[in-house]
């Protein structure tokens, strides 16, 4: 959705831009699908 508004995405104007910074927050602090899918594999 980035690529779809361009340069305005990235801004606080818009709700697309607040959503990427937030899911980029959230996947460095709590690690992502690869992270999660490998601790998961390791327990079994």
């Amino acid at each position: 959705s980035i690529q779809m508004h361009g340069g305005m995405g990235m801004t606080d104007e818009m709700k697309v831009g607040h959503y990427f910074k937030r899911l980029t927050m959230i996947d460095l602090t709590f690690g992502d699908q690869d992270h999660h899918t490998k601790r998961f594999a390791a327990l079994t």
